[in-house]
């Protein structure tokens, strides 16, 4: 059996300037008459993310990896990333591979002996479509210990931009708001909403409006509540906030994939995604403590110590700025009104 063991604490610095031939994936107050601004999307958009579909443009970096396969072999292959995937040759074969946002890249590492192949000189990196259980294993290899390092980092840190390109071209403009509409009774206690892409099926990617409300003693939950877009007319989906939630982000080189109680999200930025579950904890440290339902003074309190946090990370939590989808747009997909989520009756 082989060990993958993730190599989390490396540091890349910031990144802003068929199943996988057998590799099976190794199974985070009412205001009066607010402003509203125009909304910048009015209907559901859903993206298809099956590795499947074309890649786009020329290779933005090509060259020549090891490929490990389940089969305890490992083989030299040319290799080709594009702005939206990547494509290499095996057993003279081409595979090409479009990038979803809900993928992640990371190092890792196998025992010195895959088999009878000795890996002791071999710098390993983890490409993972996770919710489509795909995973690819490649490794490169250089003159020096040092070089090689430097050339696996320079491969994860290209591919984990390109799945960032490809994530952030399917949000529309927007930014985060603390401020309910005053004209929708169900947002009066909103602390933050936003724009997330879920995991709509393993082959769909949906892009939502989530809203985050307070904690409520009566309850004794917290919500995520969801709509089809930033006018807040229809909710989709609703996920309860309680003391057991599990929250977890997923964990790869500039990640901005989540984890709530096994609904997959992305957000554009790893700051977008970090702030979005420090929100969730600290109404989950409230339920906790069995803190009192906030009153419209505390939701001002809470709505204002998120909104500087917001604007001390203005500049990282916004990504590249508009850009066309770089995957294919679904035809709308019907929808339920209102799916609810839960953990025990209301």
């Amino acid at each position: 059996a082989t060990l993958c063991r993730c190599i989390c604490g490396t540091e890349f610095g910031s990144i802003e300037s068929q199943k996988a031939l057998g590799s099976d994936f190794d199974a985070l107050h009412e205001i009066a008459n607010p402003p509203v601004p125009p909304p910048q999307i009015v209907e559901v958009f859903s993206y298809g993310v099956s590795v499947n579909q074309p890649l786009r443009g020329e290779p933005v970096r090509q060259g020549k990896l090891w490929y490990l396969l389940a089969e305890e072999k490992v083989q030299l292959v040319p290799f080709a990333l594009y702005v939206n995937g990547f494509s290499f040759l095996h057993d003279g074969n081409p595979v090409t591979v479009a990038l979803s946002p809900f993928s992640l890249v990371r190092n890792c590492k196998f025992q010195d002996t895959y088999s009878n192949v000795n890996l002791a000189n071999l710098k390993i990196f983890k490409l993972s479509l996770f919710t489509q259980n795909l995973c690819y294993y490649y490794g490169v290899r250089a003159a020096d210990d040092r070089q090689a390092e430097d050339e696996r980092q320079r491969w994860v840190t290209d591919i984990a931009r390109a799945i960032q390109l490809v994530t952030q071209s399917l949000f529309p403009p927007f930014s985060i708001s603390c401020e309910p509409l005053g004209a929708v009774v169900t947002t009066l206690r909103r602390l933050m909403a936003g724009y997330l892409l879920y995991n709509d099926g393993a082959t769909v990617a949906t892009i939502v409006y989530c809203e985050l409300h307070p904690h409520c003693d009566i309850k004794d939950h917290a919500k995520l509540t969801f709509y089809e877009n930033e006018l807040c007319q229809r909710l989709v989906m609703e996920i309860r906030v309680t003391v057991g939630t599990i929250c977890v982000e997923k964990v790869g080189v500039s990640c901005c994939c989540f984890c709530i109680d096994g609904h997959q999200f992305s957000t554009r930025t790893g700051a977008e995604r970090k702030l979005w579950l420090r929100a969730i904890s600290n109404v989950k440290v409230k339920l906790q403590n069995c803190a009192p339902t906030p009153t419209g003074e505390d939701l001002r309190h809470y709505r204002h110590a998120i909104e500087e946090h917001l604007e001390s990370i203005r500049d990282s939590i916004e990504g590249f700025g508009p850009i066309d989808p770089l995957l294919q747009r679904l035809s709308r997909r019907p929808r339920p009104s209102r799916e609810l989520y839960s953990d025990g009756a209301d």
